[in-house]
């Protein structure tokens, strides 16, 4: 069994098992909670030998960040101040490393779609669900991508740097403009996305904040083509999501759609970023919705809520910061 193939049939069992058993028990919405879990670790190699550190930190993120968008869910503007200073802080601390920042982005992407996915749940309840299915999809990843593998231990993990000088590095990038910029992007983005939410009466305008923490990514190199491409894939992905939602599909379906939208994932990820997120969008809608259906105003809303991240993401997270990135460039050629 090759890789790919591996790590597709990871992808599929990982969602599709929690919605599975929701859907078996009578409890969709719950099974979809789980399999926003799985989704959180998605993508966490574990094989190697630092795997359980891996999984652990994924696992952490995973249920933290079920914790605290359970808590800050659907209290207008300490929702909206909550989510933007938890976000700050992960994100700074995401600049320590190249594992932390990859831990940290998944905590503030996963914090933000619990935060409207989870509003009405008893908050430790959805941190355990959310734990419980990040747990399987590790599982299910550590037994299905280690079948007729061999176990290697990657060189960086070798001569990794220690604790004690990462830190040493990190309080120096602190001292730069770079160890702030993508903080700042990312929550002067955020900021205008939550005030946008409180002001903009409608159902659920988490689906703002959600788009912006989907497009907006730490590296700036090629960045505003990426972000395009992650926008463009976005508003598409509302667009399929959309018309499956209006229609209620059978509750089989609903774990196939799961399963099959979570097997291509990884594999487009690597290959065509447009597409992946054409993909990963209908994906996170369906798990949202827990499969059930959506009102047509509803729909307007979230598409009208997707083309104002978009906006947001690229307006203020990416066009200015690229220009002047460009413009010290040429200054420095010059």
């Amino acid at each position: 069994m090759g890789i790919e193939t591996r790590r597709m049939l990871a992808a599929a069992l990982g969602l599709g098992g929690p919605v599975a058993w929701g859907v078996a028990a009578g409890y969709p919405a719950l099974g979809a909670l789980a399999a926003i879990g799985a989704l959180a670790v998605s993508g966490v190699s574990m094989s190697g030998g630092r795997a359980v550190v891996r999984g652990g930190c994924a696992l952490v993120a995973a249920a933290g960040a079920g914790l605290v968008g359970a808590v800050a869910g659907g209290h207008g503007w300490i929702t909206a101040v909550t989510v933007v200073l938890v976000a700050a802080v992960a994100a700074v601390a995401g600049g320590m490393s190249r594992p932390m920042a990859e831990h940290t982005t998944r905590f503030i992407v996963f914090m933000v779609i619990t935060t409207g996915l989870a509003q009405d749940a008893a908050p430790v309840a959805a941190a355990v669900l959310l734990a419980e299915g990040a747990i399987w999809g590790l599982l299910v990843t550590a037994l299905v991508t280690t079948l007729g593998a061999r176990t290697r231990r990657p060189a960086q993990e070798e001569n990794a740097p220690t604790s004690r000088a990462l830190l040493k590095r990190w309080w120096r990038t602190l001292g730069t403009v770079r160890g702030w910029q993508y903080p700042i992007r990312l929550t002067t983005c955020l900021a205008a996305a939550e005030v946008i939410g409180v002001v903009w009466p409608q159902p659920n305008a988490s689906w703002i904040a959600v788009t912006v923490v989907i497009v907006v990514r730490r590296r700036l190199d090629g960045a505003l083509r990426r972000a395009i491409e992650r926008a463009a894939g976005t508003a598409a992905g509302v667009l399929a999501g959309s018309a499956v939602l209006l229609w209620v599909p059978p509750s089989w379906l609903f774990v196939l759609l799961v399963s099959g939208l979570a097997a291509v994932r990884p594999v487009l990820k690597d290959r065509q970023y447009t597409l992946y997120a054409t993909v990963m969008t209908p994906l996170v809608l369906l798990l949202m919705e827990g499969g059930g259906r959506v009102a047509p105003a509803t729909i307007g809303y979230r598409l009208a809520d997707t083309a104002t991240g978009c906006v947001l993401a690229l307006g203020i997270g990416y066009l200015p910061w690229t220009v002047r990135r460009e413009r010290s460039v040429r200054a420095i050629v010059d």
